[in-house]
């Protein structure tokens, strides 16, 4: 059963990859779309090929979803960080160039070490267990991170900070969500009428509020640290909520613990190689330049 939501979990990843790179492609290219929040994106829907990587996402998200149903949310969220070397593939194929070095490098790095984290906390019997009160708490405190990395997106020059930050919201939101989405496809393999609930309208909330800041942190041009920074702060988020909330297996051992710092170290190294890569500057993008409207974030 682990092994084909394992199987689900790259699957979906490949898809998100591919229905990302595209929509990054749309948002960046698409330089009129000026307004803020929902405006924005009601504009942005309107592009058939933003609308195709959505397609393709959607699929990637619909195996995700049941990959998370089959097996516990902090064994499998962190399989899609495999997702982040597809994405810089299918980036370099869309851009039609070669990926970076250090971007392949950063990559990698980050998919070790993040599969590190993976084999550290072990397998275990699926937690599904959460009252309607504890997911609204957890709901509201994962809001008030998101909205406060958005703050400092907006307040931040560079666009690699507020590319990170932005994404970091994202995916702190996305990783959440999945773990409430984990909840509710569990509780459905028995009751289908389980997707009724609150859980729902919660998983709802926080998607919508990580697709804004997705969106909007696609607009800094900076989309191998933007795919980097949400695949680590997704996982780490679900598996987080999966160990301290639903009551999902933690390592047991010194040892554990110290691989889980190393893969760390590795998930570090990845990042700030890739957030390099940004810092030789060419023609036209300029770490501190703006793009029409990049003031305006989700509100």
């Amino acid at each position: 059963m682990l092994a084909v939501a394992v199987g689900l979990a790259v699957a979906g990843a490949l898809f998100i990859a591919i229905g990302s790179a595209m929509q990054e492609r749309v948002v960046v290219g698409m330089r009129f779309l000026g307004g803020r929040g929902v405006r924005w994106l009601l504009r942005l829907v309107r592009q058939p090929r933003w609308l195709l990587g959505a397609a393709f996402a959607g699929m990637g998200v619909g195996l995700h979803v049941l990959a998370l149903s089959q097996g516990p949310v902090s064994v499998i969220q962190p399989v899609g960080t495999v997702g982040l070397l597809f994405a810089l593939i299918v980036k370099a194929v869309l851009d039609r160039r070669r990926p970076g070095r250090s971007q392949l490098v950063g990559g990698a790095a980050i998919v070790v070490g993040l599969v590190g984290l993976l084999l550290a906390l072990p397998p275990g019997p699926k937690g599904a267990g959460l009252a309607t009160q504890a997911a609204v708490l957890l709901t509201a405190a994962t809001l008030v991170v998101a909205g406060t990395a958005v703050g400092i997106s907006w307040l931040a020059d560079s666009r690699s900070v507020r590319a990170a930050a932005l994404a970091f919201a994202a995916g702190t939101t996305f990783g959440v969500g999945s773990a409430l989405v984990g909840v509710v496809g569990h509780r459905m393999l028995t009751d289908p009428s389980a997707i009724a609930d609150w859980l729902t309208l919660l998983v709802v909330v926080l998607l919508t509020t990580g697709g804004l800041a997705q969106q909007h942190a696609y607009r800094m041009r900076r989309f191998a640290l933007t795919f980097a920074m949400l695949e680590i702060a997704d996982p780490v988020a679900a598996a987080t909520v999966g160990v301290l909330v639903l009551g999902e297996p933690a390592p047991g051992s010194a040892a554990a613990a110290a691989w889980m710092a190393l893969s760390a170290t590795g998930i570090v190294a990845g990042v700030a190689g890739i957030a390099r890569s940004y810092l030789v500057h060419t023609p036209g993008h300029s770490d501190h330049a703006r793009v029409d409207g990049d003031r305006h974030l989700p509100s």
